[in-house]
Order: C-alpha cells, then sequence, then structure tokens
C-alpha cells in the first residue's frame, strides 16, 4: 500500500489524507448552517462599499494566490502572497471600524492573529513550492477576509448565501485535485449538483436563461473530465451567476 502523505499545518501535529478528508467534511457542514451561524465568504458582501478597502484587498489577493498555486505559477503566487501581506498590514488599523460596526473585539483579534500565522505558513509553503500546501493556505485566508468582513455585511436574502455556497463548494472541488483526492472532489461535486438542483428554479426570474444554461454545461464538463481547468470554469460561471443576478 502506498504511504499517506501527512499533511503539514501550523499549530499541530501533520494530518493523514482520511484525516484532512474528515475536516473537510466539518468544514462542508458547517457551511450549510444558517448564515446568522458563520461567517459568510467575502464575496457575498463585498459590493456593499462599508467593507474596508484593506479586507477587499486581502480576498482578492487570496484568491490570486489560491489560482497562482492551484497550476504552480509561482511567480504569480509570491506577487499575490505580497499583496496579501500588504493588505494584512492594514488590517490592524480596522480595529475601531470593525467594532463601531458590530463586531466583537475578541473576534477580531483572533482573525487578526490567525492571519498573521497563515501568511507565514503560506511563505513557507511558497518557499517549498508545495502546491497542496499553499492552495490549502490560500483557502483559509479567503476564509479569514470573510470573517473580518462579516460585520460589515447587509442583511442577505434566502438565495445569496446559497450562491456563496456553490463557490465554497467549487473552490472544494479544484482543491482536491491539486491534492489528487478523487474521493473529496466527487463529493464536493454530489453536494453541488444536489444544492443547484433546489436552486436553480428559484433562480428562473432573477437570472437570464443563458446564464442558467452556462453554469448547467460547466458542471457536465466538471462532472464528466475533473481537470483544473473544468473545475476553474465552473467556479467562474457561479461568480457570473452571481454578478448577473445582481444586476437586475
Amino acid at each position: 500500500m502506498k504511504a499517506l502523505r501527512p499533511i503539514v499545518r501550523s499549530g499541530g501535529p501533520p494530518l493523514t489524507a482520511p484525516w484532512q478528508r474528515t475536516r473537510r467534511h466539518l468544514v462542508a457542514a458547517v457551511a450549510w448552517m444558517p448564515a446568522a451561524a458563520v461567517a459568510m465568504p467575502l464575496r457575498a458582501v463585498a459590493a456593499s462599499a462599508a467593507v474596508p478597502p484593506a479586507v477587499r484587498e486581502l480576498d482578492a489577493a487570496a484568491l490570486a494566490l489560491f489560482d497562482a498555486a492551484e497550476t504552480g505559477r509561482w511567480p504569480q503566487a509570491r506577487a499575490a502572497l505580497d499583496r496579501a501581506r500588504q493588505a494584512a498590514a492594514e488590517v490592524g488599523a480596522l480595529e475601531a471600524a470593525y467594532t463601531d460596526a458590530g463586531g466583537e473585539l475578541h473576534r477580531f483579534y483572533a482573525a487578526k492573529n490567525a492571519l498573521g500565522g497563515d501568511l507565514i505558513e503560506a511563505r513557507t509553503a511558497l518557499a517549498a513550492k508545495d502546491r497542496r500546501w499553499l492552495v490549502s493556505v490560500a483557502d483559509r485566508l479567503i476564509a479569514r477576509a470573510g470573517e473580518l468582513a462579516l460585520p460589515f455585511a447587509p442583511r442577505a436574502d434566502a438565495v445569496t448565501p446559497r450562491i456563496e455556497t456553490l463557490l465554497f463548494l467549487a473552490r472544494r472541488m479544484r482543491r482536491a485535485l491539486v491534492w489528487e483526492d478523487p474521493v473529496g472532489y466527487r463529493e464536493a461535486q454530489r453536494d453541488f449538483e444536489s444544492l443547484w438542483k433546489s436552486l436553480r428554479g428559484e433562480l428562473a426570474t432573477s437570472v437570464d436563461a443563458k446564464r442558467l444554461d452556462a453554469l448547467d454545461a460547466a458542471l457536465a464538463r466538471a462532472a464528466r473530465s475533473r481537470t483544473i481547468a473544468d473545475a476553474r470554469a465552473l467556479h467562474d460561471a457561479v461568480l457570473a451567476l452571481r454578478a448577473d443576478r445582481r444586476t437586475r
């Protein structure tokens, strides 16, 4: 039997792949909780002018880092990490704005401190040119931006959190491909398909039919070919769907 490759993480011992899948299941379960129970990803609230520019930049840089790490584009990953570090340096000045917006001070410091550790870990993963590790850390950085943006978020409707969950699942599919984890990919894909089946009909009156058909096609390709390009195309199709819905 082929030995399982340890998964490096900060703050504890290495995790083997089965433990990583268990942890992923827990994270996925959290994504299905009511929006009030967990921090919504930043892309759910990025349209709000109240979200500080430093937090929006952190989110954009983290996603750029994820994209670059996914395909091993190291110069682009280095540039994205530099952007993320600069944005994180500006986050420290947001304490008053965060609490004025209704955020709890201990949550601000928890996110800020975790962000610092993630950036150190990202630098180490980048130095090692470890795609798997760097993609995982970039995914956490995206979540940190969402946590920091949460107090500034406007009240969302019932559909928006589910669209954000589609993005969450599409990103999990992409990460599973980098990790060469076919089980994790299939599970995220099945969850995506199940949620999309229940959501598609509700979007018929608020999104152009061509946009819905494009996502159907992207999902079919991602289910059939399971390539990084097709998984990213699915993620992009969800982003386009959300943008289309917002303009109506």
